[in-house]
């Protein structure tokens, strides 16, 4: 099976995962499943990564192979294209890895409130980057 990598399906993915994130955040909340609150943020982040690599390959960077790669090229398509470097995509993603990733998943620190204000900066980033695509 041959993968494909073109940038609508990855925004196609990074939205699917997206409206998970937010359908776990609510079943979490309604049921009191702390673990289901931590896997939004973990669906919130994962969203992140698709709708970056969606911008990576329009771009002709190919979709990332780690995180530090993921990381390098969107700091060089940044440098590159004025209209990343002025929505401040880098910033964005690695605050989102940081919040969503780090403190809400694996530290579960946040509120659902905080997770749900988190998701829709995910939300805003799908928007923004889909602008450019």
């Amino acid at each position: 099976m041959v993968k494909v990598l073109d940038a609508s399906s990855k925004l196609r993915e990074a939205r699917e995962v997206f409206a998970r994130a937010f359908q776990e955040l609510t079943e979490g909340v309604k049921s009191g499943d702390l673990l289901k609150v931590r896997g939004s943020c973990e669906k919130g982040w994962l969203a992140t990564v698709k709708v970056v690599d969606a911008l990576l390959i329009r771009y002709g960077y190919g979709e990332a192979l780690t995180h530090m790669d993921r990381r390098r090229k969107l700091r060089e398509l940044a440098s590159k294209l004025m209209e990343v470097s002025k929505l401040g995509i880098y910033d964005r993603v690695e605050a989102r890895k940081s919040i969503l990733h780090n403190d809400g998943f694996y530290g579960g620190v946040l509120t659902p409130e905080e997770v749900e204000e988190e998701l829709k900066k995910v939300e805003k980033l799908i928007g923004d980057v889909e602008s450019l695509l």
